[in-house]
């Protein structure tokens, strides 16, 4: 990676990605490249000075020539935020997607099965990757999850166990104080209808979040190895709460506290879980381990006690 002078002229620094130069390398003419995307993940903002004393022309002008990063192929680290268009230029709030930490409450390091611990992060989740680790009755005294207690932010990883681990759910909507409870209509265009979701397909699959847990089937792996799943409301209905879908994890719901306030009882981050937020799609999906990464013997990140091993590869 590098950056490209932006000093003087504009320059377009364009390259296929590894998929795209794959798909070129086959040779059969079926090649067409109709669709692309722009990002400025690059650009500070925060240089746009509107009190500089020679004039308009030049309030823009440390953001124009900053340096671009150079075009590379890895998809996986290009554009983290990508650029889009909206029609409605009296728009004054974005959607956001945010994950639940209410209904699928995060590791807390605080929790009486984790403070002894000192390498436990908070807010994310543990995902035990074999037989013996997502069994209960083989977690020891010794080990952080002891017999028959389900810690906050620890997932069953291994497929016999998933259906006893709650999904990781997330929220979408507009994330604000200033507008009352609601829901988006059906056709909204905030309203995500679509989901991406991108793991290691040596350590993970993705899974329905119900019942046997069925294993989700990629749309595609890449040259990194990264497996790229997508969901859409429409046909894969199972990943989406209701009212949209049929997930069986509560829905959003907005209903009169009293004539003049009211209220949500969804047990959601959106807006402030009670009388503000407009709410757009509940997702939600589990993890499993992949077989390779439930047998290998070789670790992968860290060893939390003396006997109970939760992340191997």
């Amino acid at each position: 990676m590098g950056f490209l002078d932006n000093s003087g002229d504009i320059i377009l620094d364009a390259v296929l990605t590894d998929t795209g130069r794959m798909r070129l390398a086959q040779g059969d003419g079926s090649f067409k490249i109709v669709k692309f995307a722009l990002g400025d993940d690059e650009i500070d903002y925060t240089l746009y000075d509107k009190t500089n004393a020679n004039g308009s022309a030049y309030y823009d002008l440390n953001i124009l020539q900053s340096p671009v990063l150079e075009a590379f192929t890895n998809n996986a680290a290009s554009m983290k935020s990508k650029l889009l268009s909206i029609r409605n230029e009296e728009l004054l709030y974005l959607p956001v997607i945010e994950l639940n930490n209410i209904i699928s409450p995060t590791v807390d390091s605080s929790d009486s099965a984790l403070k002894a611990l000192t390498d436990i992060p908070n807010g994310g989740y543990i995902i035990t990757a074999d037989y013996t680790t997502s069994l209960t009755t083989g977690w020891t005294v010794d080990s952080p999850l002891t017999n028959g207690n389900n810690v906050n932010g620890i997932i069953r990883g291994n497929q016999p166990f998933g259906d006893d681990t709650t999904p990781i759910v997330f929220d979408q909507g507009l994330d604000t104080d200033d507008l009352t409870a609601s829901r988006m209509a059906a056709g909204d265009v905030l309203m995500e209808t679509q989901y991406l979701i991108e793991v290691d397909s040596r350590l993970l699959n993705i899974a329905t979040p119900q019942g046997e847990n069925t294993l989700a089937r990629p749309a595609y792996i890449d040259d990194d190895n990264v497996a790229g799943y997508y969901f859409t409301l429409n046909r894969y209905p199972g990943y989406f709460a209701p009212p949209n879908g049929n997930m069986d994890v509560r829905p959003f719901s907005v209903g009169p506290q009293d004539v003049e306030s009211p209220a949500a009882q969804a047990r959601t981050v959106i807006g402030n879980g009670a009388t503000t937020g407009v709410f757009g799609t509940r997702f939600g999906f589990h993890l499993r381990s992949t077989r390779e990464l439930a047998s290998s013997t070789t670790q992968l990140g860290i060893k939390l006690s003396k006997e109970a091993l939760l992340l191997k590869s």
